[in-house]
């Protein structure tokens, strides 16, 4: 019989608890939550009644080298995941990180050293929606082929509307000093991994943003990126935090058809009967003449649609499991931890882009956008009181 993991959370905010609530539930088949980090001076007195097994630490260096844990999940405020993920891979430990995999590409590619040079750990990262049947078989789809070229990629995803209270509960977000950014660093991560996973990395990026336009926050809160792919294909990406009926809409234009998934939990495939090229160059001047005149094209297509009702913690639980398996076994994670650097080196290009006014080519220099970030971080003006959260200790 397998022996559980013991599984560590390196930050007991908001999605640390939840992770290490989940394993004491029994969500998690094999692991079991053992350990946790926090520098928070009160942590161990507000968790210890809810999480009598587990042995509460205050410096990270002693959680990861306590002989304590197998595995960890790094659930700290983003701009410490790289550094932490880093310490647990080079104290021996599995290492699932929370997205995004960091706010800089640069200290992302540090983790992802530490994690090649210890290829008998598993390292992934938490991007739950690939669990998502729908998108799984869209990627099949697109990256086999099956329905021709990718010729558009057009993602509304402006379903991550948050209040006020959002902000002022925890002051850490939506910051450049501690969160590192906004909506493309804290909510729209997983939109921006899925489009890269299922399409590629775009090679060109013009992005404008407005940055606390709805909010009283210095980061960015609406965002519009135009994409360009290698292959000429074109995308846009639209997402904001100030749409309370929100949208989550995704269509990609092949040669062979159409996918328009709404949602995130139905999928149109609308495939040609054959490829747009053949049936512009069938079609004669008479048929011409009548679309033109607003007739009806003849059947041209097929469709079929793909339903699935996604549970978020359901979803987040399957990757832990699969994080356990892949630790236990060896198999790949479904979302490797090195996978995490696309995302990062998406969202970097479209912030040097809004900042400069200008179209960038991927990857956008990781000195150079260290150096933007570190200046916007500089600027701004936090209280007092703000100045040290987060803080590593």
């Amino acid at each position: 019989m397998t022996k559980p993991l013991r599984v560590a959370v390196a930050g007991m905010g908001t999605m640390g608890r939840l992770y290490a609530g989940w394993m004491q539930q029994g969500r998690v088949p094999g692991a079991v939550f053992s350990a946790a980090y926090d520098p928070a001076s009160d942590c161990a007195a507000r968790l210890q009644e809810g999480f009598p097994q587990a042995k509460f630490f205050s410096q990270s260096s002693e959680l990861f080298h306590s002989g304590l844990a197998d595995a960890v999940i790094i659930a700290s405020p983003h701009r410490f995941h790289p550094e932490l993920g880093e310490q647990a891979l080079r104290a021996g430990l599995h290492t699932m990180v929370e997205k995004p995999a960091g706010i800089d590409a640069a200290s992302v590619r540090r983790m992802n050293a530490a994690a090649a040079e210890h290829p008998q750990l598993a390292y992934g990262i938490m991007f739950n929606q690939r669990t998502n049947p729908l998108y799984r078989r869209i990627r099949e789809l697109v990256q086999s082929g099956e329905m021709g070229q990718l010729r558009r990629v057009t993602w509304l995803i402006t379903t991550w509307w948050r209040p006020d209270s959002y902000y002022t509960h925890s002051p850490w977000r939506a910051t450049w000093t501690h969160e590192g950014g906004g909506v493309l660093t804290s909510q729209a991560p997983h939109q921006l991994d899925l489009l890269q996973w299922i399409c590629g990395m775009p090679e060109r990026v013009c992005c404008h943003m407005h940055f606390g336009s709805h909010r009283a926050v210095s980061v960015e809160d609406d965002v519009t990126a135009y994409l360009e792919f290698p292959n000429g294909a074109t995308g846009v990406f639209v997402s904001c935090t100030h749409d309370v009926l929100g949208t989550d809409r995704l269509e990609l234009l092949l040669d062979g058809g159409k996918i328009i998934v709404e949602d995130s939990c139905r999928a149109r495939i609308r495939r040609l009967h054959q490829m747009e090229q053949e049936l512009s160059a069938g079609m004669d001047a008479q048929q011409t003449a009548r679309l033109v005149e607003g007739g009806e094209l003849p059947d041209i297509c097929t469709e079929t649609v793909l339903e699935h009702n996604p549970e978020w913690a359901a979803q987040h639980c399957e990757m832990l499991a699969d994080f356990v398996n892949a630790a236990q076994t060896g198999t790949p994670c479904t979302a490797p931890g090195a996978e995490g650097l696309n995302e990062v080196q998406l969202a970097n290009a479209m912030y040097v882009s809004a900042w400069q006014g200008r179209a960038v080519t991927l990857p956008v220099d990781e000195a150079a956008f260290s150096d933007m970030l570190a200046e916007r971080a500089r600027s701004e003006c936090l209280p007092n009181s703000q100045k040290g959260i987060g803080s590593l200790s």
